[in-house]
């Protein structure tokens, strides 16, 4: 920074710190400055600090109180997050981690199989299909069996890209994952109950943000009844009385 730079910023500061001086202790610089009057000074800064102190134990302890409140409610929110999730899972779990794919129309899922039709994704739950497959010339045709005893047909071109072994590979794959589909769907819905009595557990408990609530109105009722900020606010008011007679100026 230039040296016309730095004087600037020295002249300000020093503009600011005159303003607070006499802000704070109003008169006149000579009881401002002078160290005849540094008793004085101090009188007045020490009530000051007390009330301030005071002020800033009061506002922790209700920031405190207040945010107990508020992490009641957050964790009873999550624990409500938490179980209804875990029921609507259980319900309904959704396509789940991508196991295999073939030919660019065929996924297949944890839990659904995945066939591309005129551009769009029709999702199977496994539990309600079963596949088969057969082969004429360079083209693999799977049929799938779905519910109502509908079929469909997913013809997918056997080529290098996508050899016949690897549809195989493919229908045999999906007819496990059926297999193992049912199996969880059923252990999966005996696990309902005891999820949405959970739910209602974790809806119905209110105790924590009860208990925070009532900390809280506790810590405002011992405040209201404080006597350390009236006190403190009458010691300052007299240390401003003692400045106003010296100077014939009140702080402010």
């Amino acid at each position: 920074m230039k040296p016309m730079g730095l004087v600037l910023l020295a002249v300000l500061a020093a503009g600011i710190l005159a303003l607070r001086l006499r802000r704070r202790y109003p008169g006149g610089w000579h009881y401002a400055l002078s160290p005849r009057y540094a008793a004085q000074r101090r009188d007045l800064d020490t009530a000051r600090s007390e009330l301030n102190k005071i002020h800033r134990t009061v506002e922790r302890e209700l920031a405190a109180a207040r945010s107990g409140v508020e992490d009641a409610e957050r964790a009873r929110a999550d624990r409500i997050s938490r179980a209804r999730t875990h029921l609507n899972w259980l319900r309904e779990p959704g396509r789940g981690r991508q196991r295999s794919s073939v030919g660019g129309v065929l996924r297949l899922y944890e839990h659904v199989l995945v066939v591309e039709a005129d551009g769009a994704d029709l999702d199977y739950p496994l539990h309600e299909v079963s596949v088969i497959d057969e082969y004429s010339g360079k083209t693999g045709h799977v049929y799938i069996s779905l519910p109502g005893g509908r079929r469909q047909m997913v013809s997918v071109p056997i080529d290098e890209e996508t050899p016949e072994t690897e549809l195989r590979r493919f229908v045999v794959a999906v007819f496990n994952a059926v297999a193992e589909e049912k199996v969880a769907r059923v252990e999966r819905q005996e696990l309902v109950p005891q999820a949405e009595a959970e739910l209602s557990e974790a809806l119905a408990d209110t105790a924590g943000r009860e208990q925070a609530a009532e900390r809280l109105a506790a810590v405002k009722a011992r405040q209201k009844s404080d006597k350390r900020i009236p006190r403190a606010r009458r010691e300052l008011d007299a240390a401003f009385d003692r400045w106003e007679q010296l100077t014939g100026h009140r702080p402010q």
